[in-house]
This record gives structure tokens, C-alpha cells and sequence, in this order.
């Protein structure tokens, strides 16, 4: 447990400092699952563990990268949670009644959880980066002086905070790589069909996605992934030619996730489940 804590908070340092997480420590992380699993498998003389631990792991594997290609975290997210599935799914031997591990003293097994133990890691970490969203627009409205309009539970003022929360607008000559653009709107066949004509290219490096609703064509960043140098070389050219006017863009400012998945992590071995927990506070009160 320690060795994995570790881990996670190396990626927290790299992912709060750089943006990135290094796959090096992703590796690093994954091949100490793989042997402490293969450890298990040998000193309890039983080879389903590791296979379970592969299964599961294989599983976790697809609703993470189903999540990468939403947009809901970046690569280097979806590859640490790859090895820490693997390193904690023995905690998941119980629902197949091969629990070697009852002695552990941990909240989390002693919960009913129908998912995977690393799905409340995941669960844990996204209540809790709610929860400061949530603090961040509410201390945002004081700041504002808007606390009143935000007290009628309006959805949509909600939506609009948390957008501006989330991105900032820079000009065309601040645009860098990696940034990751959201919707810029224009009204031009001309530039849609270059977009387009660039990306289809079989050497293409580029991430722009142009999309044309009825007369409104709009550009963004294809699958959340950040703007290369072609990209901004692109964007330059059309500028210039006038095929897109506006100089201002939206960039999307990225929430670093990790360091809520380690939180999530920390609460998964002192509390448990957070779902679980606030189900039976539910029927408690109910």
C-alpha cells in the first residue's frame, strides 16, 4: 500500500508541476503489480489470482480508455490507473469467495461494493474534485458579488461558472502547444474545407476537429488532445487570409486529476466507499 501511495504522489508532483505524468512511473507501477500479483499466485499455491488480476485489469483497461477518448482525463491518467487496477485486484477476491485478505484492516472491506475496489478509488477522487468545483464557483460568486443569483440553484448559472472556471480566453499570438482549444465559432466553407483537407492528409499531425452545424462551422480540439505546432501554423494561416476573423480563443484550462485519484486513494483506506457511505446515510435519514 505504501509502495503504490508513493507512486501516486510522484505522479501528483509531475502532473501539478509539468501537466504530465511520466510512463516511466506508469511502467513502473504496472510491472510491480504484475510480480506482487504473480507473488500472491505462488505463495498461496493458487494461479487463479494472477488470471483474476489480468481479467480485471483487462477489464478496467477498456472503461479507461473509453473515458481517455471522451476527454474525461489524459493519457498519462488512463496508464497509472491501468497499473493501480492491477495492484489492488486482490482487494476484489471476495466477490468470488477468495478472499485471502480479510485480516486487513480496511473500511472499504467491510462495505457491500458490486465494483471493482478501484472504481470507488475513481468515484472517490471525482466526488471530491465536485466538491472543490463546487467550493471554487461558491467563493467565485462572493468574489463577484453574485452569491445571490447563484443561491436560486439556477443549473444554468452553475454551467456558466463552471465554464469560466474551466478555460480562459488568449489571443492568436499566445496560442502554445498542447493548449487545448475549445469551440471557436466562424463563417467560412473556405477555412472548414482546409481544416479538413489538412487533417485527412496520411502524414497529418494535426488535432484540429472542424465541425459544420447548418451555417455555423466551429473548431475544436479533436478528443481533448492539445494543439501541435501544425496546428497553430494552421490556425496562423487562416488568420492571415481572413478565412477566420476572430483573434481571441478559448482554451480549456486542465483540472489536474491525479492528485484527487491519490486523495480518493487515501480516503478508499481510512472511509472506504464514498457512494456506499452516503447510500446508508440515505436510508438512514429515509
Amino acid at each position: 500500500m505504501f509502495v503504490i501511495l508513493l507512486i501516486l504522489l510522484i505522479a501528483d508532483y509531475y502532473d501539478l508541476k509539468f501537466g504530465i505524468i511520466p510512463n516511466k512511473l506508469s511502467l513502473i507501477l504496472f510491472v510491480y503489480a504484475l510480480l506482487f500479483n504473480l507473488m500472491l499466485s505462488i505463495c498461496f499455491k493458487n494461479p487463479f489470482i494472477f488470471m483474476f488480476s489480468i481479467a480485471l485489469t483487462s477489464l478496467i483497461t477498456v472503461i479507461s480508455f473509453f473515458l481517455w477518448h471522451i476527454g474525461f482525463w489524459g493519457g498519462g491518467d488512463f496508464k497509472l490507473f491501468i497499473g493501480l487496477s492491477l495492484a489492488l485486484s486482490f482487494l476484489d477476491l471476495n466477490h468470488i469467495n477468495l478472499n485471502y485478505f480479510s485480516n486487513l484492516n480496511l473500511a472499504i472491506l467491510n462495505q457491500l461494493i458490486l465494483y471493482p475496489k478501484v472504481i470507488s478509488i475513481l468515484l472517490n477522487g471525482i466526488l471530491m474534485a465536485l466538491a472543490l468545483i463546487f467550493i471554487s464557483i461558491v467563493y467565485k460568486a462572493i468574489i463577484d458579488k453574485k452569491l445571490k443569483s447563484y443561491t436560486k440553484l439556477s443549473i444554468l448559472n452553475f454551467s456558466l461558472a463552471l465554464n469560466q472556471l474551466t478555460s480562459k480566453t488568449v489571443s492568436i499570438e499566445s496560442l502554445e502547444e498542447g493548449m487545448v482549444l475549445n469551440e471557436y465559432y466562424f463563417k467560412n466553407q473556405i477555412a472548414y474545407d482546409r481544416i479538413n483537407d489538412e487533417r485527412n492528409k496520411s502524414n497529418s499531425n494535426i488535432n484540429l476537429n472542424a465541425i459544420k452545424d447548418d451555417d455555423i462551422y466551429y473548431l475544436s480540439s479533436l478528443n481533448g488532445m492539445g494543439l501541435t505546432k501544425e496546428d497553430i501554423r494552421l490556425i496562423n494561416a487562416l488568420y492571415k487570409m481572413d478565412l477566420i476573423r476572430n483573434p481571441e480563443f478559448k482554451i480549456k484550462i486542465e483540472i489536474p486529476f491525479m492528485p484527487f485519484i491519490t486523495l480518493g486513494y487515501i480516503a478508499f483506506l481510512i472511509f472506504g466507499d464514498f457512494i456506499s457511505i452516503i447510500s446508508g446515510f440515505i436510508k438512514i435519514m429515509l
